[in-house]
This record gives C-alpha cells, structure tokens and sequence, in this order.
C-alpha cells in the first residue's frame, strides 16, 4: 500500500460559497461561466457580459433586456470602475428595446428561489430600489434604478420641464415604462416618479475620469450635453411629438458622445 499523503488544504483567506451547484469566491469574482442565470422577471436566460473591474480583472454582469434588469451577485455593483459604467451605458443603448415587460409582483432570487425583498436604500442623496435576495445570492436591480444607483439620475428643473413641455406632447416614465402627459402631470400618474434626466454633470465628470487609453475624449462641454439630452429626436411632421423614455434616449446621447 501507498502511504496517502496529507490533504491539500485551501488557503484560509480564499474561502467558498456552494451557490446553485457553483463555486465562487466570497467576496471575489464568479468563476462560473458555464452557468445559466434565470431572469426572476420573466423565466429567460439571462445575457452575460463582462465589465472592467476595480482592481483587477472583470465583472461578470447578467441582463435581461426585455424586463431591463441586471442580476449583481454578492457586490458586483460596488466593482465597475468609471469606464465599466460607461461601457454599461453604451450595452444598455445597443440592447435597447421598443417594449418592456412588466416585473410580477413576486419574484424569487435565481441563485436559491427564495422570495426577492424590496429594499429601499440611499446614495448620498439619492434614494433608489433594488429586489434583494436575503440570504446573501445578490439583487435584481432595474435599468433605471441602477442608474439612480450611481447618481446619473436627476429630476428635470421648472425651466427644463417648460422647454421639454414646448416640444413634447407626451413620455414614458423611465421607471415603470408608463406614459406621462406633460400638459398635465410632471411625474409619473402610476408609479410616482418625478419626470428626469440623466445629469449631464455627473455624466461628463465619469467621462472626464478616464485616462486617454479609455476614451478619446478629455472633457465633455456639459451645457452642449444638457441641451442634447433635453432634445428630442427629428421628427417629419408638425404634430405634438411623443417621445419615449427621457433617460434611455439620454443614453444614446452619452453612447454617440463615446464613440466619437
């Protein structure tokens, strides 16, 4: 017989977490590329796609753009540098939809198909949402609220509400998809949203934090980016125009400035 050797032992700082069959590391990046992850919204694979990571390496993120949705494990959110948020951006306005779905009421976490929990939480002074799974898997966070998230959301101001009301009969509500009537209201009548925008400010200060190897563009001229994003495309009659989502149609903004 061969003596048996002792057993390798993991190195204590490296420990595990089994979630759905999966090794990943606590706290660390998933090593689970084989893995399917299940919209919570409505039941469809979910589309994996890798971000720059604080640090080192990538953050592997799941979409669901029909439900306009992302799946973060553990704390995936917190690890995107400035240039994986504005790679977010540009993914979120190529993936666009012309529809969305609406999320159930109830949804269950993909990892352990435990019951979701809405969770309001603040960043600095911003108050956003996110569906938690509370045994630890991660959230589901909407388009919108991510945005909210890292404070590239604002409500429009009286004089941009007036100018946008000169141009624009009618919206959709960036957080549930609802129209608004910009004659009548200016938040959303189903949701309570107010009527908002990306900040232009917050946006060019991002941009501007990359280095030149990120992007081609040094300084963003924020007043050009207020106007652009309060803009509403061409349209070839002289009827009220109907425009969609303020926010989403501000990320086409910011995706054409990147490219540039």
């Amino acid at each position: 017989m061969v003596p048996r050797g002792p057993r390798n032992r993991r190195p204590a700082a490296v420990q595990y977490l089994r979630v759905s069959g999966a090794m990943t590391p606590a706290g660390g990046a998933r090593n689970d590329g084989d893995r399917v992850t299940s919209c919570p919204g409505c039941g469809a694979d979910m589309q994996r796609l890798e971000f720059e990571r604080q640090q080192v390496g990538v953050v592997a993120l799941d979409f669901c753009f029909p439900c306009q949705v992302i799946w973060f494990d553990n704390f995936e959110s917190l690890q995107l540098t400035p240039g994986g948020i504005l790679e977010v951006f540009k993914t979120l306005h190529e993936q666009r939809a012309s529809t969305r779905n609406t999320l159930p009421a109830l949804l269950n976490c993909p990892r352990c198909q435990a019951r979701l929990a809405l969770t309001h939480d603040l960043q600095h002074a911003t108050h956003f949402t996110y569906f938690r799974c509370e045994f630890g898997h991660g959230r589901l966070t909407p388009f919108f609220q991510f945005l909210l998230e890292k404070n590239f959301v604002r409500p429009v101001t009286g004089a941009e509400l007036a100018d946008l009301k000169a141009k624009v009969r009618q919206i959709q509500c960036s957080n549930c998809g609802a129209p608004v009537d910009l004659e009548h209201d200016s938040a959303c009548r189903y949701c309570g949203s107010p009527i908002s925008i990306l900040d232009p400010g917050a946006v060019a200060k991002t941009v501007n934090a990359l280095n030149t190897a990120q992007a081609r563009l040094n300084t963003v001229d924020v007043d050009r980016l207020a106007t652009a994003l309060l803009t509403p495309p061409p349209r070839d009659t002289g009827a009220p125009h109907i425009m969609g989502d303020l926010v989403m149609t501000g990320l086409a903004v910011v995706a054409a400035l990147l490219i540039r």
